[in-house]
């Protein structure tokens, strides 16, 4: 049986040699589902003790272990940030990390250009909607379909988004949960593919409340979302060395 620390490096192993054998390839026609649904079944597999994940623990029982548990609580509970992020590992291929949404608050509609990538819920829990892009109807609005809406916790399946499905999407907290999750992006966000955020409204040209969800069409319209940024906490879980 494999301990903590080597399951979650063994993943992080395997995300690297999944995507860069992925973005190796140049033919658009590859189909990448086969190779990720290994990576996602391993990642289904990781939980909050893989990591040493403890922030919200710490919290209900107000007993932190060590210093850096205690000032990554504070920050948390003391800043105004919506969204807390926790970097395990990053290079040209993938980068991994825990995103932690408090509250009350979401991680804004959003997407993924020309990126893969994987979410697993390590604690609490929160709702995920994804939607795949049709068409662009001008230079700031898209049209697309809500592919996934659903509720996500520690026991929910590997959320995988692509590159041209699932990619344009948000995560939002349910009632006074915070939601934490393992997220692994390929390739990683850089200057060359930055994300945009969106606001998603359903067309008025389906009016008809009868029509399926899944055939219902939205606006997705870019926008600039001021509002929304990340802290930084330290992340305190076994060493990641490759």
């Amino acid at each position: 049986m494999q301990s903590s620390s080597s399951r979650i490096l063994t993943l992080i192993k395997q995300a690297k040699q999944t995507f860069s054998i992925i973005l190796s390839k140049n033919d658009h026609n590859y189909d990448a589902k086969d190779c990720i649904d290994s990576l996602r079944r391993s990642m289904n597999r990781i939980t909050k003790h893989d990591l040493n994940f403890t922030l919200f623990d710490n919290i209900k029982n107000g007993q932190p272990s060590n210093p850096i548990d205690q000032r990554n609580q504070e920050v948390f509970l003391n800043s105004n940030a919506p969204v807390f992020y926790m970097k395990l590992y990053e290079d040209n291929v993938i980068s991994v990390g825990i995103f932690i949404i408090k509250s009350h608050h979401r991680m804004p509609l959003h997407d993924h250009p020309r990126m893969f990538g994987l979410i697993k819920v390590l604690d609490g829990q929160g709702h995920l909607n994804a939607y795949n892009v049709l068409f662009e109807k001008s230079e700031n609005e898209l049209i697309g379909t809500r592919h996934i809406s659903t509720s996500i916790n520690s026991q929910s399946e590997t959320a995988v988004l692509y590159p041209n499905q699932s990619n344009i999407h948000e995560i939002y907290t349910i009632d006074n949960d915070h939601c934490a999750f393992l997220d692994i992006l390929s390739p990683p966000y850089s200057n060359e593919n930055d994300c945009t955020c969106y606001i998603a409204k359903p067309s008025s040209v389906q009016s008809a409340t009868n029509i399926n969800e899944n055939d219902r069409n939205y606006i997705l319209k870019r926008i600039f979302d001021d509002e929304y940024y990340t802290e930084s906490l330290q992340y305190t879980g076994p060493i990641i060395s490759l």
